[in-house]
C-alpha cells in the first residue's frame, strides 16, 4: 500500500478538505460520532491575591473521538480512495493502522473545527456480523503540543567568572582607640 500521507494541496482533496470531516484528507463513508474533548488544568494550591492566573492554569493537549462507518458497496467520495485493496472497509482501516504506526502529526478537519497536529492515537474496531461488508471504528485522536524553542545569546563572555584574581587577603588589627569606642556603646556609657 503507499503512504497514507496524502498532499492536502492537490485537487480533488484541496476543494473538500475545509468542507467535509476529514482525517489527513482520507474522507469516509459516515462521521456517526464525533467526541471533542478540550480540558484546562487548574492548580489545587492557593493563589496569591493579584497575580496572573494564567500562571497557574494551562491547557491539556485536545482530543478527538471519531466513530466512523465504511461500507464496501458505495464509491468513494474522493475518486481512488480504498481502493486496492480486499475490500474499501479493510483498506480504510489499514490507512488509519498505517496513520497509528506511522507516528506523522495528520491535520482533522471537523464541523467544529480544524484539528493540527493529531496523532492517532487509539483504534478500535468491532468485527462481527453485521459489519461483513463494512466497517465500523472508533478513531481516538490527540494533540501533539509542539513548541518552538530559541536560545539567544546575549554576551561572548561568561557571567561570572571563577579565574579573578582576588589577591591575598591578610587581616588587620584594629586600632585599640575604636575597640573601646565600640565596648562603651555596647556597655551604655558615653564617650
Amino acid at each position: 500500500m503507499a503512504s497514507p500521507i496524502l498532499d492536502l494541496t492537490k485537487a480533488p482533496i484541496k476543494s473538500y478538505v475545509y468542507a467535509k470531516t476529514n482525517i489527513g484528507g482520507w474522507f469516509f463513508d459516515a462521521i456517526l460520532q464525533a467526541t471533542h474533548t478540550s480540558q484546562l488544568t487548574i492548580t489545587q494550591h492557593p493563589v496569591q491575591s493579584g497575580s496572573s492566573i494564567s500562571d497557574y492554569a494551562y491547557m491539556q493537549p485536545r482530543t478527538l473521538s471519531l466513530n466512523i462507518g465504511m461500507t464496501d458497496v458505495a464509491k468513494s467520495f474522493i475518486p481512488g480512495q480504498f481502493s486496492g485493496g480486499s475490500s474499501r472497509s479493510v483498506q480504510a482501516y489499514q490507512v488509519l493502522l498505517q496513520l497509528q504506526q506511522m507516528r506523522i502529526p495528520v491535520q482533522v478537519y471537523t464541523r467544529l473545527g480544524l484539528y493540527q497536529n493529531m496523532l492517532v492515537e487509539t483504534l478500535t474496531v468491532q468485527d462481527d456480523n453485521t459489519t461483513t461488508h463494512g466497517l465500523r471504528c472508533t478513531v481516538d485522536l490527540s494533540e501533539l503540543l509542539v513548541a518552538t524553542v530559541e536560545v539567544v545569546k546575549i554576551s561572548a563572555n561568561p557571567a561570572v567568572t571563577d579565574s579573578a584574581k582576588k589577591g591575598t587577603q591578610q587581616p588587620k588589627q584594629v586600632p585599640s582607640s575604636i575597640l573601646q569606642t565600640l565596648a562603651n556603646l555596647f556597655n551604655g556609657k558615653a564617650s
